[in-house]
């Protein structure tokens, strides 16, 4: 063969593999067409081309289509825009059929409806689609996403590869989208769609992340009648507080929780998602038990029963402590709707909780969340070598937000119970009472400003700390004004201490107060304001062999802060018991200034 006949049938190859290289614009309908049947047929989709198309050989044959649109069986998913591009199968091109063996959308509008694909046989279509021909790939790339009955679940920059080699083999998935500003990640999620469409087992792999937490789930599933799906799964986040403000999701006490993670054995179908074996990390401290979350109603409801060895509630109480400003109380309007956003049925044992600076030994407390009402109870736990038992509730109401509250206590260390708190121990021995304070408001001033119930405490065998009034009857029988000049410093040990507090419109009155000790008796009367956590109260301390209408030996004025009292003797009393002085002063006699004690 010469030269010229070789160097022609080169050139001749030559522009047969650059025209097969080259992509042809096709202006026809047939290349569209072939591919509708083959989605069509495939997958159950129609297809339509509003903009160019496009068909290349080599390097693999290949066909592109702009402005197309795909829909599924009752709009429960659909496409538009973009484009489409597909990899031909070879062998059915020779045979002149066309096969798509990867599918890349890109640019394109996708539109779902939750309740359309809730309400697909996806068992059935499985089983029809089991025996065509199916892409290896899909691709989707810089898509938006968006539900047409779901609000704030939109997806945009969506990227996602799913992979099938064969009817045999698992699909395989990876992906990302952007969500309310943040990436979410797809790492992995695999199944057998063989297995689905017999009605049998097949192994589930799911790990979704976000940058506020994580999601793994390893098992099995089966569709069907009841799909169900059982294996292990871990819950992680890092801020529940910040990963509900970012993501709208109403979970009960959701701003008040740090990191969280849940792990353990699941099972779920459509009506409940439960852990019967389960372990719960709140911050650093570890619950054990099992978990459930009815799914069947508009409100999920979160059911549990849990136990720990530690337990730090201080973050479930600092909505409480933050509404305590300065003297008085906050002015900002109370608000259950973030902490009540689900409904919770909890119940929790802990050898030990704390509650900021307070500890609570074996604890079994329960925990109820409704619309627009909490409620949290401790049935027992030991307080200070004593018990304690209560329940508080809260609950939204026209009048604004409605508390009701009580508590029991017994055998309670005063001292080590104050000391806990941060208040001055200026009374010990141990204390047993009730309290019942009912109120509503607007805001926790207002809510304070309307309380009214009442407070009984008894004390035995104790010690008043920071005043000696043993000492001080001593010295008014012998010297009267000296006895005001040594008034602070010392204890007085008493055999029994009892008040009660009758609380209205925030305001306790003191319908009963008395000490009584060793040869004394004091009593106390006046008011104790839980509006600005001040008290106005005036003590008497008589000799128990004193004649019944006598004045008392001692009387004092106890005014001031709770946090820091002012005790100061009263002066008159003591001037008219001196002999000496009084004819000084005449008939009428004004009380004097005398040297005053704080109680620590």
């Amino acid at each position: 063969m010469s030269r010229r006949v070789v160097f022609l049938i080169a050139l001749i190859s030559l522009a047969v593999l650059g025209a097969a290289a080259v992509p042809w614009t096709l202006t026809g309908s047939r290349l569209t067409s072939a591919v509708s049947r083959h989605l069509r047929a495939n997958y159950g989709l129609d297809f339509a081309v509003a903009g160019e198309s496009t068909f290349a050989l080599l390097p693999t044959p290949r066909v592109k289509f702009e402005g197309m649109r795909l829909s599924f069986p009752d709009q429960a998913i659909t496409a538009d825009g973009g484009t489409l591009r597909g990899e031909l199968r070879l062998t059915s091109l020779l045979l002149g059929r066309i096969e798509l063996s990867e599918i890349m959308l890109s640019e394109t509008r996708i539109t779902v409806s939750q309740a359309a694909l809730a309400g697909q046989d996806w068992q059935a279509l499985l089983k029809e689609r089991l025996g065509a021909a199916h892409a290896r790939r899909l691709i989707l790339a810089g898509s938006k996403l968006r539900w047409s009955d779901m609000q704030d679940a939109d997806l945009d920059k969506v990227n996602l590869l799913l992979n099938w080699s064969g009817v045999d083999e698992p699909l395989y998935a990876v992906g990302s989208a952007s969500w309310r500003g943040e990436t979410v990640a797809l790492e992995k999620a695999s199944f057998r769609p063989l297995l689905l469409a017999s009605d049998q087992l097949s192994p589930v792999s799911l790990t979704v992340t976000a940058p506020m937490g994580r999601i793994a789930l390893t098992g099995e599933v089966q569709l069907g009648e009841d799909p169900r799906l059982t294996g292990e799964s871990l819950i992680q986040a890092t801020s529940l507080r910040n990963f509900t403000r970012w993501s709208g999701t109403k979970l009960p006490f959701g701003s008040q929780i740090q990191a969280l993670s849940i792990q353990g054995d699941v099972s779920m179908n459509r009506r409940r998602l439960s852990w019967p074996s389960v372990a719960v990390s709140l911050g650093e401290d570890k619950l054990e038990g099992t978990m459930a979350v009815r799914l069947d109603s508009d409100r999920p409801l979160i059911t549990g029963t849990l136990a720990a060895e530690g337990l730090n509630l201080s973050d479930f109480i600092r909505p409480l402590t933050q509404a305590r400003l300065g003297p008085g109380w906050s002015d900002e309007p109370i608000d259950l709707t973030a902490a009540t956003g689900s409904d919770l049925d909890l119940r929790i044992s802990a050898s030990n909780a704390r509650m900021r600076t307070l500890r609570i030994d074996n604890m079994a407390a329960s925990v109820l969340v409704r619309a627009g009402r909490i409620e949290a109870s401790i049935g027992r736990a030991d307080l200070y070598q004593g018990t304690v038992k209560g329940r508080l509730a809260l609950t939204s109401a026209d009048s604004g937000t409605e508390l009701k509250s009580q508590a029991t206590f017994d055998d309670v260390d005063l001292a080590a119970f104050l000391s806990a708190v941060g208040e001055p121990r200026w009374i010990t021995g141990l204390a047993q009472g009730q309290i019942v304070l009912e109120g509503s408001g607007q805001t926790p001033a207002d809510l304070v400003r309307q309380t009214n119930g009442r407070i009984g405490v008894t004390v035995g065998e104790g010690e008043l700390v920071g005043i000696a009034l043993d000492d001080a009857l001593r010295r008014v029988e012998k010297r009267p004004l000296l006895a005001s000049l040594n008034w602070r410093g010392g204890r007085t040990p008493f055999d029994h201490a009892h008040a009660q507090l009758n609380v209205n419109a925030g305001i306790g009155t003191l319908s009963e107060g008395r000490v009584t000790a060793p040869g004394m008796l004091m009593g106390l009367q006046g008011d104790v304001s839980l509006r600005d956590r001040s008290l106005a109260m005036r003590a008497e301390v008589s000799l128990t062999n004193q004649p019944a209408k006598s004045a008392p030996m001692i009387a004092f004025d106890l005014s001031g802060n709770w946090d820091n009292v002012d005790v100061r003797p009263e002066a008159r009393a003591l001037i008219e018991r001196s002999g000496a002085a009084k004819p000084l002063f005449g008939p009428r006699l004004e009380a004097a200034p005398a040297p005053s004690a704080n109680a620590q």
